[in-house]
């Protein structure tokens, strides 16, 4: 459910539209033969059935929809180029097989023209030689669809001086001699030049080759890095746009005499190429997608040809399409753009807080009652005020026969332990985290065994002076002793909780000290993770409230002035009580 998919937008409306009125308010066709060129910010899409498909508009049309009718009643006299679509800064690899194929035979002509003594015969006389390359290049590749080798006539000269063409059609292919028809080009084609190409030592074994009459010699041969690239086209035949893009590879050959500057030329179908709109470097048409990088992922569509648009604006996990209107004609969990003419980015909007995958703006997390924990936190910090005011008050009676009876430092740190005991209401309050979470287990921990393990250990002591046969001769606990005893307890649960504590960070990477729980609604909120320490820490707890509880049988009938042991007593079984309730629920 965290994965949302929007379809790109295909509106061209503007884009069209202003060729078509252009085109009606000079009242001819426009002077420009190519495809406009695309920026990241044009609109793709498909185009209305209403536009009248010519000229340019046709050609654009069927790029933006690969719809071949687009093309009916167009006429051309020339191809249309798509110079938009931003050449690669190298070959696509796509394309490596082409090249290959041309570079080989650019090579083979190459060592065929330099290394034997057919560059001094004429063209007309090695004719069959041509033929036959050029067939067997037309042949290099299953998407090629055309393959050329021209020798430009040289200077004064009115026609081209060989010009072969072999065209795939289906199962055949055909070959033309198109040699006179072509006048000669505006800019001819310049040869290679020999210093960029990688020279090969020639060396002939006269004594096994009969042929050669040098014995050494030097050629030069080319590589992929040599080939050349049109932009993609749509060739016009017979005054009509031929439904398929094609691009024109061409390499060049070194070697005849005069230099005739000859070319090996190969068209290659493309319209079975996808077009990636969401690649980030240049290629065709790259970077020309719709959709809003910060909430989408823009996902290209396979196997859909040399056509703009195919791609799918996908919300990326904590956002949501929640202005997109959902298509019946699309498949679950795909949206199309309910204002694909409005020109805006396709954007997501951000999750609720608290969730990490969502369909609607709907919450995840649990609503807080702020009334109530408002209330709970205010009675929570009445408590802690009326301890704090009791340390001051009994420091202040510390000349008080009961205080005195009881022990000031005793009582201080009784109420400093409560004092402690109060904080993890504080703690809960806020939303967890692994420092309060840590904090939690400590002043917990601490506070429990500052107030329990003093109120046992003068329990312990008024047992021992009860047991005692003399009161001068049997062991005496002061108030120093037992808050050694109290130290020594205190620093065993000190050295428990930096174990624990070192242990549950290391733990952190795998097993989160604040997890996640859920609600019988769906909804969901955070908790302080509990794992087998926690239990050793309850079961240490409650092992030591049923050692006070044996005390506080043991000395039910010792007489006390200010009956501090009954005290003492009712308030360790109401702990003992209440703990056991607690997690027996929990």
């Amino acid at each position: 459910m965290g994965t949302r998919v929007v379809v790109s937008p295909h509106p061209v409306w503007g884009l069209l539209g202003c060729c078509f009125l252009c085109s009606w308010a000079l009242g001819g066709p426009r002077p420009s033969r190519s495809l406009p060129p695309l920026s990241s910010q044009v609109r793709l899409g498909s185009v209305p059935m209403w536009v009248p498909p010519e000229r340019a508009e046709a050609a654009l049309a069927f790029l933006y929809s690969g719809d071949a009718q687009q093309l009916l009643g167009a006429n051309c006299s020339e191809r249309y180029e798509a110079h938009g679509a931003g050449a690669r800064p190298g070959l696509p690899p796509v394309l490596w097989r082409a090249a290959g194929t041309l570079v080989q035979a650019a090579n083979f002509l190459n060592m065929l023209l330099q290394a034997n003594d057919i560059r001094e015969s004429s063209v007309e006389e090695d004719v069959e030689w041509y033929q036959a390359l050029v067939r067997s290049v037309a042949e290099g590749d299953p998407r090629a669809y055309r393959a050329f080798l021209t020798f430009d006539p040289p200077p004064g000269a009115s026609h081209l001086q060989l010009a072969l063409q072999a065209t795939r059609m289906g199962e055949e292919t055909i070959l033309q001699d198109l040699s006179g028809s072509r006048v000669q080009k505006e800019s001819p084609t310049r040869a290679p030049d020999t210093s960029s190409l990688q020279k090969r030592v020639l060396t002939n074994d006269l004594g096994s080759l009969g042929s050669p009459k040098w014995p050494q010699g030097d050629g030069y041969v080319g590589d992929m890095q040599h080939v050349k690239l049109s932009p993609p086209f749509l060739e016009c035949q017979e005054g009509q746009l031929r439904p398929g893009w094609l691009i024109t590879l061409s390499a060049t050959f070194y070697g005849l005499k005069p230099d005739l500057s000859p070319e090996v030329q190969m068209d290659v179908d493309l319209q079975s190429v996808d077009i990636n709109q969401c690649a980030s470097g240049p290629g065709w048409y790259s970077n020309t997608h719709m959709c809003d990088l910060n909430s989408t992922q823009c996902v290209p569509l396979e196997s859909r040809g040399f056509v703009l648009g195919h791609y799918l604006c996908r919300c990326r996990p904590g956002f949501y399409g929640a202005r997109l209107e959902k298509s019946a004609a699309q498949p679950t969990g795909q949206f199309a753009s309910s204002q694909g003419s409005s020109g805006r980015l396709l954007q997501c909007q951000r999750c609720a807080e608290g969730c990490t995958s969502c369909i609607d703006a709907t919450p995840c997390l649990v609503e807080e009652a702020l009334a109530l924990r408002a209330a709970l936190l205010a009675c929570q910090a009445c408590c802690m005020l009326a301890v704090f005011l009791s340390m001051l008050v009994s420091y202040r009676c510390r000349r008080s026969k009961r205080i005195r009876a009881s022990g000031v430092v005793l009582l201080e740190a009784i109420l400093f332990g409560s004092l402690l005991l109060y904080f993890p209401v504080f703690i809960l309050y806020f939303k967890p985290s692994v420092f309060r979470c840590i904090a939690l287990r400590w002043v917990r921990l601490l506070g429990f065994a500052a107030v329990y393990g003093t109120i046992i250990l003068k329990l312990y002591r008024v047992l021992q002076l009860f047991l005692s046969r003399s009161a001068q001769r049997g062991p005496h606990l002061s108030d120093g002793r037992l808050l050694q005893r109290l130290g020594l307890l205190l620093m065993l649960v000190l050295g428990f909780l930096v174990v624990w504590t070192v242990g549950a960070l290391e733990r952190g990477i795998y097993t989160p000290l604040v997890a996640r729980g859920h609600t019988p609604t769906g909804r969901h909120f955070y908790l302080c993770h509990h794992d087998r320490w926690d239990y050793i820490m309850v079961v240490a707890e409650m092992l030591l409230l049923c050692w006070g509880s044996f005390l506080c049988y043991a000395t039910r009938a010792v007489p006390s002035a200010f009956h501090e042991p009954r005290y003492m007593g009712i308030a360790l079984h109401n702990e003992l009580l209440l703990s056991a309730a607690f997690h027996t629920a929990r």
